[in-house]
């Protein structure tokens, strides 16, 4: 996978920007605020979206949020085309603040949708097509500013992928899968002692239930006596409750004859003052004073009159009227203009529909990938340096001086004579001038100039030794000197050679790619490169040729390529006047526009249609018009409600006052008055009856006193009242005969009432309740006792159960057991591919200073050894070794976690901040080296790494990308904009 673009449509800082990129190393450079950050987070973004899944936002996605999510407006969406390895090349589109519309449509024509197949946590993620998910690719891929060692923060989240990848070559089963049903099983069918519902627990809680339901056994019978003599304590107690009950009734009773005594007095002394019967009646016209009255009380209750002002109901309704009409006439002009712009596309439509008879134009992808393979194998033979033939003498004729010297060195001294002693002085001269003109004269033999002259001031001194002193070691250091010289010219020579060897094959390669592509067929490089080279000869200038007919391949490929863009731009006309549908549905979308229009001018009135079509209204005046009407409609319909309502009221007080009048008129025909207007009739009627209530006041204190006797008496007559007071004297006798005369007088002293009686009952009723509610419970216990020997027969059943748990729970512990340490042994198998993968770079990015490592995959520890064998954490190293090492460590995981056939991009932010410059410089060749095979993008501030990216990246398949500064929002939102 590679990013081709990626675009903030609305992203941070950015609106509608988009940053394009090349397949192989991307350096991004840009000073402080450019937007560094943001295009990372963006990359990320557009190729992951965010989680669509249930509950709150989780603290890092607030986090994002906070920090990428524009400052003002709603709206957050970010898009991304990627490139796939199988050829496909998909748009990715995040809506990350509804998290609704997000999509990851083929950029074809056909723009196939392939959300379905990378969901994670409800949403879409583009890196589940590389076997991770959006946490795994941030943990590895995606290296955020000063965030290299995270990835030792958190290593769990990266375990069950590593399980994956080690053991199951990328499936979706892992022992830590098994595991976990394995813990499932235990926690549901066994639990724990912390678990109250699980069996673990409830056997547990059941053996100790069937334990105390053996001892309540026990104990129910030795409380079988207790309760019989709790029954009979509260029989005792009833029949003293019904007692106090009995004593109070007497006196109640006696009470109530003595008053009833009294009354009967009272009542013989009404009687006489009736000798005659009742008094007489209430003179006639009680039924004449409720008219009256009644009458009176309508007319004071009238209510105020109504005031009417302003239009009528009817006028505002016409209003109304009027402006739905306006409304309905501007609606069938805009609908008629609609019908015929849809009309002028439909023609537009149908003229370059014709241009396409046979569909879209379309590219063959293999052109398209024969067409980029040819301008790598160019980008190659043009990025390889001028060769230089070795300078010097050859590798063999120092071979050979060294074994002389070696054999000289291993042969017997030999005594010096005199005589040579002259020639070794002047050899020893000539050799140092020689040497210190030579070091001087030609920098490039400076190291030679330099042997010789140390040789020369070596024969010298030498000499001087042999004036004073003869002897043999001199002769033995010397000799030791131009061995070390030769030695290290000869390594020199060597190292020339291989570098000189190793540029010959890399040309003969680049040439071998050209001839291959330039001639596919199997035809001679001469005729591929044309007339201009001679067949059968292989001359210098045959690559240039080849490259020259590759260029001109090239550019005769981008001409069509550019013919068939033109024919594009129409295609794509007639998909925008289309919009994503059909001709037909186009046609069928005219047709119904035609007909809502020729509906809405039929429906519209003629004065108004004509108006609306010599003022010209457009759909945004449409839009207004609907709104103004909308709102004088709600304002006319209120003021029509209330004037409706006032004339209601109105029309209700005219109708209330004209029968108020009329029943003044009628009491006043009733009881004889009369007048003409309805206030001085109102005012006769209230002196009438005014003198109407005294005379009623007369006749009823006499009505009182009858009242009085007739309430005495009941429905009886003297003599029955006089029979019953003498009944109830003997009944309260026949009580205080019943409780005794010194009880009654003790219980009148508490003046007792009806409800102490009642109270009495109540508690004689509980009592007596008590007591049978006691004796049915001692019955039903005697019936229910519970059996002993169930109770011990339940207790063994509940103490096997407890067992058979106990049992299973060992066996799920041991398997559980087992697995883990399977587990353990998966993560070991992965520990070996991690480390050979970062010894791969380890040594060339810190200088052969580490040259070996081993990984703890369960926490992700690294340690390195130094070439002297000493192991050290890498956490205790300096920060930027740690870096680079952990850095490294992160590009392993992202190549082993990756889905077998897919290559994962890197995202790097400063990764080399706190690197020097030596370890700089080695990093970015290391990443330079990684980009031929997976995508890199690193993001900087650094001039030096800009400086780097302008020399090294040239070929096609990278790119420096430089941000321009931000400048600053003149309103302060803090926002700014690409320049």
């Amino acid at each position: 996978m590679r990013f081709e673009s990626v675009t903030a449509h609305r992203f941070g800082p950015f609106q509608d920007e988009t940053l394009e990129l090349a397949p192989g190393m991307n350096i991004v450079f840009g000073r402080n605020e450019a937007g560094k950050s943001s295009w990372h987070a963006a990359l990320y973004a557009g190729l992951c979206g965010m989680r669509r899944g249930k509950g709150a936002m989780r603290k890092e996605e607030k986090a994002f949020a906070a920090r990428h999510k524009p400052w003002d407006g709603d709206e957050w969406e970010i898009g991304a085309v990627v490139a796939l390895e199988d050829g496909r090349c998909v748009e990715l589109r995040h809506d990350l603040a509804g998290r609704i519309e997000s999509s990851a449509e083929d950029t074809s024509v056909a723009g196939r949708d392939y959300s379905h197949e990378i969901l994670f946590d409800g949403a879409p993620d583009g890196s589940r097509w590389l076997g991770l998910n959006r946490r795994s690719f941030l943990a590895t891929a995606c290296v955020r500013q000063a965030d290299i060692l995270r990835v030792r923060d958190h290593p769990e989240s990266l375990q069950e992928d590593m399980q994956r990848a080690a053991a199951t070559a990328g499936v979706d089963q892992t022992a830590a899968a098994a595991l976990q049903r394995l813990e499932e099983v235990l926690r549901e069918r066994v639990g724990s002692t912390r678990a109250p519902t699980k069996p673990l627990t409830t056997t547990a809680r059941r053996v100790a239930e069937a334990r105390e339901a053996l001892e309540t056994a026990r104990e129910a019978h030795r409380d079988f006596q207790e309760r019989r003599a709790e029954v009979e304590t509260l029989e005792r107690a009833a029949r003293e409750a019904r007692h106090r009950a009995e004593a109070v009734e007497a006196a109640l009773a006696s009470v109530e004859a003595e008053a009833l005594a009294e009354r009967l007095r009272e009542a013989r002394a009404l009687h006489e003052e009736f000798p005659k019967g009742a008094p007489h009646s209430v003179p006639e016209g009680g039924g004449l004073t409720r008219a009256v009255t009644e009458a009176l009380t309508t007319w004071r209750n009238l209510p105020a009159p109504v005031e009417l002002t302003g239009p009528s109901a009817r006028e505002i309704e016409e209003r109304i009227e009027g402006a739905d009409a306006e409304l309905a006439a501007a609606r069938a002009v805009v609908a008629e203009a609609a019908a015929v712009e849809a009309g002028t596309r439909l023609a537009n439509a149908r003229e370059l529909r014709a241009l396409f008879p046979e569909g879209s134009p379309r590219v063959a992808p293999e052109e398209d990938a024969r067409l980029a393979e040819v301008r790598d194998a160019l980008r190659v033979w043009e990025s390889l340096p001028e060769l230089e033939a070795p300078a010097g003498r050859s590798v063999e004729a120092l071979e050979e001086e060294l074994a002389a010297l070696e054999k000289r060195r291993r042969a017997p001294p030999v005594e010096p004579m005199p005589g040579r002693n002259a020639v070794w002085l002047g050899v020893s001269a000539v050799a140092a001038i020689g040497g210190l003109v030579l070091a001087l004269v030609a920098p490039d033999l400076r190291t030679t100039g330099l042997i010789l002259f140390a040789v020369g001031a070596g024969g010298l001194l030498a000499h001087g030794f042999a004036r004073t002193r003869a002897d043999r070691s001199e002769i033995a250091l010397a000799l030791d000197v131009r061995h070390d010289s030769l030695r290290r010219e000869l390594a020199s020579a060597r190292a020339e050679r291989d570098r000189y060897e190793d540029g010959l094959r890399r040309r003969r390669e680049a040439i071998g790619r050209m001839r291959e592509l330039a001639d596919p067929n199997g035809a001679s490089a001469a005729e591929a490169a044309g007339p201009a080279a001679k067949p059968g000869a292989e001359s210098a200038a045959e690559p240039e040729a080849i490259a020259d007919a590759l260029r001109r391949r090239v550019e005769s490929r981008r001409a069509g390529r550019e013919k068939a863009a033109r024919r594009g731009s129409q295609w794509d006309e007639l998909q925008g006047l289309l919009a994503g549908s059909s001709f037909d549905a186009l046609v069928a979308e005219t047709d119904r526009l035609r007909a809502v229009a020729d509906a809405l001018l039929a429906d519209a009135a003629e004065d108004p249609l004509a108006d609306a079509r010599g003022r010209g209204i457009a759909r945004g005046e449409l839009g207004e018009l609907e709104r103004r009407t909308a709102e004088r409609r709600r304002k006319w319909s209120d003021e029509r409600a209330r004037r409706l309502a006032a004339e209601t009221r109105h029309a209700h007080r005219s109708e209330r006052a004209v029968e108020a009048g009329n029943k003044l008129r009628e009491a006043g025909a009733q009881v004889g008055v009369t007048a003409d207007d309805p206030e001085d009739l109102a005012a006769a009627l209230e002196q009438w009856r005014a003198g109407r209530e005294r005379l009623l006041e007369e006749a009823g204190e006499r009505n009182e006193s009858w009242d009085r006797l007739q309430q005495l008496l009941g429905e009886r007559t003297l003599d029955e009242f006089a029979d019953d007071a003498e009944r109830l004297r003997l009944r309260a006798d026949g009580l205080v005969d019943r409780v005794g005369a010194d009880v009654l007088v003790e219980t009148r002293t508490g003046r007792p009432s009806e409800e102490t009686l009642e109270n009495l009952r109540q508690e004689a009723e509980a009592a007596r309740e008590e007591v049978l509610r006691a004796g049915g419970q001692l019955t039903e216990r005697e019936h229910h006792l519970p059996s002993v020997a169930d109770a011990e027969d339940a207790l063994a059943a509940a103490e096997r159960e407890r067992a058979r748990i106990a049992r299973l729970k060992d066996t799920l512990d041991c398997t559980i057991g087992f697995l883990e340490e399977a587990q353990e042994r998966v993560m070991r198998d992965i520990a070996p591919i991690l480390t050979q993968t970062v010894l791969e770079w380890l040594p060339g990015v810190t200088e052969g200073r580490y040259t070996g490592c081993r990984i703890d995959p369960e926490n992700l520890l690294v340690e390195v050894r130094t070439p002297g064998g000493r192991w050290r954490s890498a956490e205790l190293l300096s920060h930027g070794t740690a870096e680079q090492v952990y850095l490294l460590l992160r590009f392993a995981l992202s190549r082993h976690l990756t889905r077998e056939g897919e290559t994962c991009p890197l995202i790097l932010d400063d990764v080399v901040g706190a690197s020097d410059a030596v370890r700089k410089h080695a990093v970015l060749q290391t990443l330079d080296a990684l980009s031929r095979s997976t995508q890199v993008i690193l993001f900087t501030h650094e001039d030096d790494v800009r400086d780097w990216a302008r020399e090294n990246l040239t070929g096609s398949d990278a790119r420096l990308i430089e941000l321009a500064g931000r400048r600053r929002d003149a309103e302060g939102s803090g926002r700014t904009a690409t320049t």
